[in-house]
């Protein structure tokens, strides 16, 4: 099934509030998204948020990318079960094409912690799988 333009939109929508909200992002599978991140040099926390704020005020949604089911469900710990939202663009920043797949992870309760949560799976170069 193709996402729609709507779902692709509100979830950009909710990931930029949620890095607004609490200032950082989790990851959702800690040593491949440290990886991608070292491989795109962005060693420091500041670096690595500024270009994922970069990268979400990049994305549009006609750059969604999937992912098509079943792999559009979180399955890495601590973060299972949420809708993933991939995305693939031509990024002026970083000057070449991105891919960038996050979850968006409910809060709970009435305190900073009770808001969505942005998760990250990937960011790194489109990669063909040969």
């Amino acid at each position: 099934m193709i996402p729609s333009e709507q779902e692709s939109a509100e979830a950009l929508l909710r990931a930029r509030q949620a890095l607004e909200d609490h200032q950082r992002f989790w990851l959702g599978n800690v040593g491949k998204v440290e990886l991608e991140f070292f491989e795109l040099d962005l060693l420091e926390d500041s670096e690595r948020f500024m270009a994922v704020d970069i990268a979400l005020g990049e994305i549009t949604p006609k750059d969604r990318d999937g992912p098509p089911p079943p792999d559009n469900v979180t399955s890495h710990p601590p973060f299972c079960g949420f809708p993933m939202y991939a995305f693939c663009w031509s990024s002026p920043q970083f000057s070449r094409r991105m891919y960038f797949k996050f979850a968006l992870i409910p809060g709970s309760g009435k305190t900073q912690m009770g808001k969505t949560k942005l998760a990250i799976y990937a960011f790194h170069e489109p990669r063909t799988i040969v």
